[in-house]
């Protein structure tokens, strides 16, 4: 299964004293027929002057370092970004959240990335999608001349267009113009979600400490200061970043230049779990992510596993036959990670090894909207095993709803910004966050692909692997 990526909270300035060269990139623009409905240079100028609000420029900059970076994840090579983006309008108090800009590629629009309209919304870029959201020529009209307005109920999986007519509302769906009586519910923030639930709602989450809850509000609200304290970095460089011409951002981030970006990582804590890196390379059918994470589990633990037959090295009909066995057992559709009176990952895993593993969620229902690092990272090393991760994808519509995935692996990083301007060299440190080393399915036969993610990418549920 292909993931759609979501940009981490890695943020890389360009020096401004760029001479202009396009390095073969042309300024593509969206074809003729297109309907999308890019804001006006005025509209988005009106926007930029209101407090808390990014201005559209510095959001285009650290959209084009995404693209950068994920040029070649979504075969997007020669891309490159519209000049304007969609201004998508928060559904309930009707000011701007996020700026949508098109990737085009051939006078294509083959794909967008999403940044953050609002300040207090989290990172600069929110999203980078690997498709686009068609809209109607009537319904783009409307967009242009502000009758109605892109909103973010649904957003990113669905772009609805509302219209206001006093107290009563109209919604339509972008791509086809039909009226959508059940609007989906906006992506709703942690913090707010935590100050605004009931007893009964936070103990649904699994939330019924007042330890419990004050932590989890405690570091949402340090996160809030720390992104508080970028942006009013990122104010200072305003000026800096909306001065600089197309020539000048095409230099910094085309694939091929060598630019004055300047960023640096520190890695400390890294912990991984050997018995299941070194086996990421063996060979691996495409197949489910619940058999699949189950599978994985036992391969890593090997003859510890008591399961009959189980791999001991890398030999391609072999793992065939043990996944595809697994898968066939398990059988399809979503798992859930506790037995209640039926199949479950904890329940087939008991199965599969004899009563000598099981599952153990870190409440008694995981948490749905935040989850803890020091937890997870304290179960891998403790109980030297993996932890299985249900994500919770921001996006509902897109890649069949919630997904599993296998972490074997924790560390800590800190990133640090660099970049000069004349002879002054300004150094920033940027957010602190703990990662996971995930495992994943693939969508063809190979290894299993693996890679580093903070909490910026997604909200899971974390269940711990413990040994019977």
């Amino acid at each position: 299964m292909k993931k759609l990526r979501l940009s981490k909270v890695i943020i890389i300035l360009a020096t401004a004293l760029i001479i202009g060269c396009n390095n073969g990139i042309t300024d593509i623009k969206p074809q003729e027929s297109s309907a999308t409905p890019f804001a006006s240079p005025e509209l988005l100028e009106s926007i930029a002057d209101t407090d808390g609000v990014v201005n559209w420029k510095v959001a285009r900059f650290f959209a084009l370092n995404d693209l950068d970076n994920y040029r070649a994840d979504n075969g997007w090579t020669g891309a490159w970004l519209s000049e304007y983006p969609l201004v998508i309008y928060n559904a309930e108090t009707g000011n701007p959240r996020y700026y949508e800009f098109r990737v085009l590629q051939d006078g294509k629009e083959v794909g967008a990335i999403s940044c953050a309209a609002d300040k207090g919304e989290g990172s600069p870029v929110q999203y980078v999608l690997p498709f686009v959201h068609e809209i109607t020529s009537k319904t783009a009209r409307s967009v242009e001349t502000s009758a109605v307005k892109l909103v973010d109920s649904g957003y990113p999986g669905r772009l609805l267009a509302k219209q206001e007519y006093g107290e009563y509302s109209r919604a339509v769906d972008a791509a086809t113009g039909d009226e959508v009586l059940n609007e989906p519910s906006a992506d709703a923030k942690v913090l707010d979600v935590l100050l605004g639930a009931s007893k009964e709602e936070l103990k649904l989450l699994g939330i019924e400490s007042d330890d419990v809850y004050n932590s989890y509000v405690a570091a949402e609200k340090q996160k809030a200061e720390q992104l508080a304290a970028f942006w009013q970095e990122v104010d200072q460089l305003t000026d800096k970043i909306t001065s600089m011409t197309e020539e000048e951002l095409q230099e910094a981030f085309s694939a091929k230049s060598d630019s004055a970006r300047g960023i640096s990582q520190s890695v400390i804590n890294t912990f991984t779990l050997n018995d299941w890196v070194d086996k990421t390379s063996w060979d691996h059918p495409p197949m489910y992510c619940g058999p699949n994470v189950i599978g994985f589990i036992m391969l890593g633990l090997g003859t510890k596993s008591g399961y009959a037959n189980i791999p001991t090295y890398d030999n391609y009909n072999q793992l065939e036959s043990y996944y595809y066995t697994i898968q066939n057992k398990m059988g399809e559709g979503p798992k859930l990670f506790e037995w209640f009176g039926g199949d479950s990952l904890n329940g087939w895993l008991n199965t599969f090894t004899g009563e000598r593993y099981h599952l153990n969620t870190f409440w008694s229902i995981p948490s749905i909207v935040c989850h803890d690092w020091n937890l997870i990272n304290g179960s891998i090393r403790g109980n030297q095993l993996p932890a299985i991760s249900l994500r919770l994808p921001k996006i509902e519509n897109i890649g069949g709803g919630f997904h599993y995935r296998t972490i074997i692996g924790t560390r800590q990083v800190s990133t640090k910004l660099e970049f000069t301007v004349l002879w002054w060299t300004v150094s920033i440190p940027l957010l602190s966050e703990g990662q996971y080393l995930m495992t994943d399915n693939g969508a063809e036969y190979g290894d299993i692909p693996s890679w580093w993610e903070g909490w910026s990418l997604y909200h899971f549920q974390a269940a711990s692997v413990i040994k019977n």
